[in-house]
């Protein structure tokens, strides 16, 4: 059996509070379900979560942690002194210790680099991880978000085309040395086993990074990301994002087999 441990979040080094971009080359991935789904597991495990919405003009965070109307405030707020930043942050009603602030409605209030990175920086010292959901490409929000980030998680879906998109952001962040690991989402086990879709290794080869989880297709995500609800505790894909999270976290996790995963 092989172990997925997660060496590159230098827990062993001391390491506790941890800004994380999650991220993609291709729209649709599932960045944000990534976010949500990671952030809740880690706040299970004790963890205090900031999840910081960067996908400007697509927000959804805020939506599928069960805050929707409640929020006020946003990122583009803060940056133009509209409020205080603690004011842009929101505590999720559906996930005790998730925390989220909304991103811009509209794309042209995106932060720069630089302001991304000192507005992480300063909410990194009363939370202990702090996940950006990054918006799909490389292009000015890509830079914006991973500007602040210690390590990245790149989503993939079981494609080549996803999987060709993602080595080209494992490149991007190879270069601004930033530490990444592969998750690949959606994944269907029947179609990989009858041969008529690529296989993980496959996925893993294209995209050339190191994986440290699989999510599986399930319905109970997409209706819980839909209404605002929690995931229920006894899916199957809340059991994979508490594995990703326990991973993350240094613990020792076999990947299941892929027999063995729902379809």
């Amino acid at each position: 059996m092989v172990y997925y441990r997660c060496i590159f979040c230098n827990r062993e080094k001391g390491v506790e509070r941890v800004i994380s971009v999650v991220t993609s080359g291709k729209g649709g991935a599932g960045k944000s379900t990534v976010s949500a789904g990671l952030g809740c597991a880690l706040a299970r495990r004790g963890r205090r979560v900031l999840l910081v919405d960067g996908d400007a003009g697509l927000r959804s965070l805020d939506v599928m942690l069960g805050i929707g109307g409640a929020a006020v405030y946003d990122m583009a707020d803060i940056f133009s002194g509209n409020c205080s930043p603690v004011r842009a942050v929101y505590p999720s009603p559906i996930c005790p210790n998730v925390f989220v602030i909304p991103a811009p409605v509209n794309l042209e209030q995106l932060a720069s680099p630089d302001d991304m990175a000192a507005l992480c920086r300063g909410f990194a010292r009363y939370y202990d991880e702090v996940i950006i959901d990054c918006p799909a490409g490389v292009g000015r929000g890509f830079k914006t978000a991973v500007a602040g980030a210690d390590r990245a998680f790149v989503v993939t879906t079981p494609d080549m085309v996803c999987a060709r998109d993602a080595q080209i952001v494992a490149h991007l962040l190879r270069e601004k040395h930033i530490p990444s690991r592969l998750i690949i989402n959606r994944l269907r086990p029947h179609p990989i086993l009858r041969g008529k879709m690529p296989d993980i290794d496959e996925v893993i080869d294209t995209a050339g990074l190191q994986l440290i989880g699989v999510l599986p297709e399930d319905e109970q995500v997409a209706v819980a990301n839909a209404y605002g609800k929690p995931l229920p505790i006894e899916s199957y894909a809340s059991e994979c994002f508490a594995n990703i999270a326990g991973r993350y976290l240094g613990e020792d996790i076999p990947l299941a087999e892929l027999k063995k995963m729902q379809a």
